[in-house]
C-alpha cells in the first residue's frame, strides 16, 4: 500500500486506466524532485509535452514526500505566469501521477552556463529579470519555490542568443502564511539560504524562514551567470554550508573587477545573510542594474574604451 496523497480536491485531475492509450513516449528529458521527466506526444495531436511521471510507490521512501507532492500539484494549479512553466494536464492511474508540462527545448540554464561559461551583464540581467518577475508573482500569491537553481530554470530555445526562461520543478514549493514562518529543511546546499542551513545545523534559535530564501538562491545564480564561478566553493556539502553561513564574498577579486558597480550592488542586495535586510523580489526588480539593463551594453562598452 502506498502513501499516495489524497487527490479528491483536485478538480482537474483525470483518472485514467492506461497512459499508453493517451500518450506516446520518447526519450528521458531529466529527473524532477519526484520522478523522471519524459518527452511525450498526446495521440491525435502534434504538440509535444514534458511529462513528469511520479510512481506512487516512490512516495513511500520518505514520510514527507506525499505532502510535498500534494503541495507541488496545488502550486502548479495556482500558478499562471509567462515565466513559469505551464501545466496542460494532470492524470492519475493506479500506479502513477502524470504531470503534462509545456516542452521547453532550450534545456537547463545550468547546461547553458557550462556551455558559454559566463554571460555579459546585459544577458545576465535579462535572465535574472525574468526569474524575478516569476518570483515576485509567486510571492504575491504566497508561494515560495525553495529549490531555485540553474537546473530548475529552463530556456525556451536552443538558440544561444535567445534567453527566454521559465522556472520549473515545483517539488519543494509550498504556500506560506506571511504572518508565520517555514521550518522544513530542504533544497540544494549550494543555493541554500543561510537561515535554512542554520536551522539544519541547529545554529538558529528562530527555527523559521520565509520566502526570501528564494532571493538568496537567485543571488547565487546571478553570481554564477556573471562570473562562471561558484561563490562558495567548498570541497563537499558540509564545507559549502559552512562557507555560506560564515564567509563574506570578496568583491575585490580580479574576476569581479570587470563588473559594473550596479551589478556588484545587486549581488550585495540579494546575498545578505540577514533575511530582514535582504531585498525582496519587488525591490530587486526595481534595482538600477535591472531597471537600466537595456543600457548596460553601452555602459560596459564605454568602460572598456
Amino acid at each position: 500500500m502506498t502513501n499516495a496523497p489524497n487527490m479528491k480536491n483536485f478538480k482537474n485531475l483525470k483518472q485514467i486506466k492506461n497512459i499508453g492509450g493517451i500518450y506516446t513516449f520518447g526519450k528521458v528529458l531529466g529527473k524532477g524532485s519526484f520522478g523522471d521527466v519524459m518527452l511525450a506526444t498526446r495521440k491525435g495531436a502534434s504538440t509535444q509535452v514534458a511529462m513528469k511521471i511520479v510512481k506512487k510507490a516512490s512516495l513511500n521512501n520518505n514520510p514527507m514526500l506525499p505532502q510535498l507532492m500534494l503541495s507541488e500539484l496545488s502550486v502548479l494549479q495556482k500558478c499562471a505566469h509567462g515565466n513559469i512553466m505551464s501545466v496542460s494536464e494532470l492524470l492519475e492511474d493506479d500506479d502513477c501521477f502524470y504531470i503534462a508540462c509545456e516542452l521547453l527545448e532550450g534545456g537547463e540554464l545550468f547546461e547553458r552556463i557550462i556551455k558559454v561559461q559566463s554571460f555579459d551583464e546585459q544577458k545576465a540581467a535579462n535572465i535574472i529579470n525574468q526569474v524575478l518577475l516569476a518570483l515576485n508573482y509567486m510571492h504575491s500569491q504566497n508561494i515560495t519555490h525553495r529549490d531555485l537553481k540553474p537546473e530548475n530554470i529552463l530556456l525556451e530555445s536552443k538558440d544561444v542568443d535567445k534567453l527566454d526562461v521559465k522556472i520549473a520543478d515545483f517539488g519543494f514549493s509550498c504556500f506560506f502564511d506571511p504572518s508565520k514562518g517555514l521550518d522544513l529543511v530542504l533544497g540544494s546546499p549550494l543555493y541554500m539560504a543561510p537561515e535554512i542551513i542554520e536551522i539544519s545545523e541547529k545554529i538558529s534559535t528562530s527555527k523559521l524562514y520565509n520566502e526570501k530564501v528564494d532571493l538568496w538562491s537567485l543571488g547565487v545564480i546571478c553570481y554564477m551567470l556573471l562570473t562562471g564561478r561558484n561563490p562558495f566553493p567548498g570541497k563537499n556539502k558540509q564545507e559549502v554550508k559552512q562557507l555560506i553561513i560564515s564567509k563574506d564574498i570578496d568583491y575585490s577579486k580580479e574576476y569581479l573587477k570587470a563588473l559594473s558597480k550596479e551589478a556588484k550592488d545587486f549581488l550585495q542586495c540579494a546575498l545578505v545573510r540577514d533575511p530582514t535586510k535582504r531585498y525582496s523580489a519587488k525591490q530587486l526588480l526595481d534595482h538600477p542594474w535591472l531597471s537600466n539593463r537595456d543600457s548596460l551594453k553601452h555602459k560596459i562598452d564605454d568602460k572598456q574604451k
